[in-house]
């Protein structure tokens, strides 16, 4: 394949940037965009000096709050049109631009069915002041640094992506939620199902997958539970990388 836009998350697009530059990866794509996970500096460069393309970057919540780059100034342009959004501290108060915030509240302006008002979310954004070339009065914020979902690293840095547990959990039909909790060789899951899941299966699975990750001789345990303990805005928090526990 010869794609002329290449979009994925900025983990995965250093991956791909790292074959092309071991020349094992062919292609020469066009417009390259980040999204769903933090864009770092670092992966950014990596990946614009690769294929000599600007990155763009988007941001985006189911509960309707959104940004993307246009091309023509540093940063993303909120969707104010759709959201009120209230960047403030650890206590509630609004911080300034240039600032980074704690947390944001999002008043949805388009959702009818279920409004959201003043509804808080940990991502943590910097707005940006200065005009952007391109004339939006939309306002900006910087590439996001911070969120909820963390890769986890094993001894001799080794990262495994959240993806890894994702897609074996997620093809389990039964499996309504779950949290994934880092240990020193694998991973302690626990499930909350409404029917049968073999939890044997499902372990060697997931072994199995962290094997060709690269982690030596994995320790998967997976446990079934009733309820999950729930973040104060009523999410469900579902990995747990060591160093946060």
């Amino acid at each position: 394949m010869q794609p002329a836009i290449l979009r994925g998350y900025p983990t995965a697009l250093c991956a791909l940037a790292a074959e092309a530059r071991a020349r094992r990866l062919h292609i020469a794509p066009r417009v390259v965009r980040a999204q769903s996970e933090p864009l770092l500096p670092k992966m950014r460069r990596t990946i614009e000096d690769t294929w000599g393309r600007p990155v763009g970057n988007g941001y985006g919540t189911t509960e309707g709050a959104a940004a993307s780059s246009c091309g023509q100034g540093r940063g993303m342009h909120l969707n104010e049109d759709l959201c009120i959004f209230e960047l403030v501290d650890e206590v509630g108060k609004p911080v300034p631009s240039r600032e980074r915030c704690a947390k944001l509240y999002i008043t949805n302006l388009s959702n009818l069915a279920q409004p959201l008002i003043r509804y808080e979310l940990t991502d943590e954004l910097t707005i940006l002041d200065e005009p952007c070339p391109c004339g939006s009065a939309f306002r900006r914020v910087d590439d996001i640094a911070g969120r909820s979902d963390d890769l986890f690293t094993y001894p001799g840095g080794v990262v495994v992506h959240p993806l890894v547990f994702r897609s074996p959990l997620g093809r389990e039909r039964h499996v309504v939620e779950y949290q994934v909790h880092q240990t020193p060789r694998g991973a302690a899951i626990q499930l909350r199902t409404d029917g049968e899941v073999d939890v044997a299966a499902l372990s060697q699975r997931i072994a199995d997958a962290l094997a060709r990750a690269d982690i030596m001789e994995p320790q998967v345990s997976v446990a079934r539970v009733d309820t999950f303990e729930r973040q104060v805005t009523g999410k469900l928090k579902r990995f747990f990388p060591m160093a946060a526990q």
